[in-house]
């Protein structure tokens, strides 16, 4: 395994942590903390629409069929998050923790597309020219994801060391695909492997920002205003993540 893929995966960690730090670290007020998710929401949003839905859309298909498993995954995703948060986290007879659900959610959905995106980058970091401006650009969408985690993790009131081990073991996942990729040399597999778990990171992403955090946002009255604009900040800050990949 080269140096440069080691180094790679080294400041993905520290990226990440970097990323989950303000929230975890500073003292915010609830309307503070409920700016943080509208901003999240945007972020996710962005996500979806601008990076994950166009890369599966823009596959090409073989033998002139679209290839339908990455999508399939993606409604797994969506399906099966619904399913875990209203049968699974949800004891019976009591309300469930809406927060609790939230942070929950996204911290499966945002594990998923670490991996995935760790392990789409091992194939891109074969070729040495392209490391560092891929590098670049992931490290400011992965810490702009890594600050939304944070931020619904206080938002649902865990400890912060719990709180802060659940993000470091997060914050490993984009490195491990990375150096499990490199370790594999998947070439087929990945090329197989990679869509799959965009799509499902994807159907996991919806479900999030549709079901939890959106609603988070506007649930309370009076804050219907700086919720918008967070909202927007977060898709603008997920567009700009974007359109500086190579």
């Amino acid at each position: 395994m080269s140096h440069a893929l080691l180094l790679a995966a080294a400041l993905l960690f520290a990226v990440h942590v970097l990323g989950a730090a303000p929230p975890l670290l500073l003292q915010f007020s609830r309307r503070g903390l409920h700016f943080c998710v509208s901003v999240a929401a945007g972020v996710f949003l962005g996500a979806i629409f601008l990076h994950l839905l166009p890369e599966l859309a823009a596959r090409p298909a073989a033998g002139g069929h679209v290839d339908r498993l990455p999508w399939i995954a993606a409604l797994a995703g969506l399906v099966l998050l619904f399913l875990l948060e209203r049968i699974v986290l949800t004891r019976p007879g009591h309300e469930p923790d809406a927060h609790a659900l939230v942070w929950s959610s996204s911290y499966i959905g945002l594990s998923v597309h670490s991996f995935a995106t760790g392990l789409g980058f091992a194939a891109v970091a074969a070729d040495p020219a392209l490391v560092w401006p891929f590098l670049g650009a992931m490290a400011v969408h992965e810490a702009g994801e890594a600050f939304s985690l944070a931020t619904v993790m206080r938002l649902a009131g865990l400890p912060r060391r719990r709180a802060a081990l659940l993000l470091l073991a997060y914050s490993a996942a984009t490195p491990l695909g990375l150096l499990l990729g490199g370790a594999l040399a998947l070439g087929a597999l990945g090329e197989a492997l990679t869509p799959v778990l965009a799509g499902l990171a994807c159907g996991t992403f919806l479900y999030v920002a549709v079901g939890d955090l959106l609603p988070e946002i506007f649930h309370e009255g009076g804050r219907r205003t700086a919720g918008a604009i967070g909202l927007l900040l977060g898709i603008a800050a997920a567009a700009i993540g974007v359109s500086s990949l190579p």
